[in-house]
């Protein structure tokens, strides 16, 4: 329904949600005055879930005692700091509010996509989720400084040498002399970005001119290139749930802080030395 959609009421239903959040998490309204701590069973149960969770096993009696005392120290502690206004300005509880208004919101702002809109979504975005050309190749290496005093006549003759058919025996490197089915990235990884730029446009088949990397001179050879593909949607499902609700929520965000702002008159004095204009 169109009413779901509207920013509006995004905005109410988080309020709610806060508030919600506040009544469940302080004591009942209406029983503890205001230097009164009641401790409910509830509170109980949550300290003693969390202790469960981080040790994987229920807390002692002692234990138990020992985290109810902790609790109660925390909301005295609490409560005086806020009294004292010791929470103001404060910039760290200010980045720690403000994360969980953006919790609040992002969950709000993200509901469950269908199958069509996970195409759609994909398909809008082929090389966010396709997968990228892959190499299959040979590559013989020359170490510059072992070329002698021609260096640049040597390579021309085993370039020569490779137009004739034959393969001549490069220099001994650590470096792969062969790799199947590589990406890009992974190329680029092993020989550097501008190997891997220059490798792209070869043909099938042939030995290239001589390639220039960091670590001297390379003649490669593509025996197989496969060109990118977006794979089905049962493939790649997870992560199309994953960036579809990482873009929901930033975009949700975004109308969440314009609505926010839309609510103040702000006002930015700039100090007169600090003026960017001046």
């Amino acid at each position: 329904m169109k009413i779901l959609k509207e920013p509006l009421l995004h905005f109410v239903l988080i309020g709610a949600l806060l508030f919600a959040l506040y009544q469940a998490n302080e004591p009942e309204a209406g029983e503890p005055g205001e230097n009164e701590i009641v401790v409910s069973p509830g509170r109980i149960a949550q300290l003693s879930t969390i202790f469960h969770k981080t040790w994987q096993r229920p807390p002692t009696r002692g234990e138990l005692e020992g985290l109810i005392d902790d609790f109660i120290l925390e909301e005295i502690y609490y409560r005086e700091a806020t009294a004292a206004g010791l929470d103001h300005n404060d910039t760290l509880i200010r980045r720690r509010l403000r994360q969980k208004m953006e919790f609040l919101s992002d969950e709000i702002g993200v509901s469950a996509a269908t199958d069509d809109e996970l195409r759609e979504f994909v398909s809008a975005d082929p090389e966010r989720f396709g997968r990228p050309t892959e190499f299959t190749f040979r590559q013989v290496f020359f170490n510059p400084s072992k070329l002698g005093e021609d260096p640049d006549g040597a390579i021309n003759s085993t370039k020569a040498e490779f137009d004739d058919g034959n393969e001549p025996e490069g220099h001994p490197t650590l470096l792969p002399s062969d790799m199947t089915g590589a990406t890009p990235d992974r190329i680029a990884a092993t020989f550097g970005e501008d190997f891997a730029r220059a490798i792209e446009p070869l043909e099938v088949g042939e030995w290239s001119e001589p390639i220039r990397s960091g670590f001297g001179i390379h003649f490669v050879r593509v025996d197989e290139r496969t060109e990118p593909v977006l794979p089905p949607l049962d493939e790649i499902r997870n992560e199309a749930v994953r960036e579809w609700e990482h873009d929901r929520r930033m975009a949700f965000r975004e109308r969440f802080q314009a609505e926010l702002l839309d609510k103040y008159e702000v006002t930015v004095e700039w100090p007169a030395t600090d003026n960017p204009e001046g």
